[in-house]
């Protein structure tokens, strides 16, 4: 195997460590998303039984909580695998990239889980008549109005996008930059949103990578803003100590 093909795997096996330490957030995950859907059933076994005071309720899908999934292991594979990784002998390298890869893998697996469970389990939900409406991120954000493989696309982009974001500001955390990071977004909550300018920029960012009707702007911006807050994390793990 040439240094390329022996890179590669060296970062899959890295990204497959990675996934295997992150334990409690598949257990956290899967925990709201079983709730929510064991909520459903109970809902529909009561309004089955003559409890007509709970039909036409909304329904939502169970499928929502799996965005929980990506952002937890983010979480944890920047503020625990890391010194944990290192101590195995692990360069920061590896780390790096290992860490892209699981990335991309989370965001696509539960991309295409809630993908099926908005083409499968959400209709015949809704069918069985006691829930009025049927509430999936998909629809909620527009991302299913031009068909599944969009709605995969754009899904798994913000997915990408938001596991980046909390790889990084938990990466940040017990240092100045975090600090200052911190600051700076509770700022952007407490000051823009009262200012009508600034509340249009902060609606206008949400509106870019989220509710556009551009799916490839949407994808793009996503892809672009995660790629670039990835590269900048580098800079974290490289002054990081252990």
């Amino acid at each position: 195997m040439n240094d390329r093909g022996n890179n590669r795997a060296r970062a899959f096996a890295a990204a497959r460590l990675h996934l295997k330490n992150t334990k409690p957030a598949f257990l956290a995950a899967g925990i709201a998303a079983i709730a929510m859907l064991a909520q459903t059933l109970v809902m529909i076994i009561l309004i089955a039984s003559g409890n007509t005071a709970m039909k036409g309720s909304w329904d939502i899908s169970f499928g929502n909580y799996l965005y929980l999934l990506p952002v937890l292991c983010a979480i944890l594979i920047a503020s625990r695998n890391f010194r944990r990784f290192m101590h195995l002998g692990g360069s920061r390298d590896l780390f790096f990239r290992g860490a892209l890869i699981a990335y991309v893998v989370l965001a696509a697996a539960v991309s295409l889980a809630n993908c099926v469970i908005h083409a499968v389990w959400d209709p015949a939900i809704l069918k069985t008549g006691f829930f009025e409406v049927g509430v999936n991120l998909l629809d909620v954000f527009g991302w299913s109005a031009h068909g599944v493989a969009l709605a995969f696309l754009r899904q798994f982009a913000f997915l990408f996008f938001a596991a980046v974001f909390a790889h990084t500001l938990s990466a940040l955390q017990g240092t100045l930059a975090g600090w200052i990071t911190d600051g700076v977004l509770i700022a952007i909550l407490c000051v823009f949103t009262p200012i009508a300018p600034l509340r249009a920029a902060e609606a206008a960012f949400f509106k870019l990578i989220l509710f556009t009707p551009s799916a490839l702007l949407q994808i793009a911006a996503c892809l672009a803003l995660g790629a670039a807050i990835y590269i900048a994390s580098k800079a974290v793990f490289n002054r990081k100590n252990l």
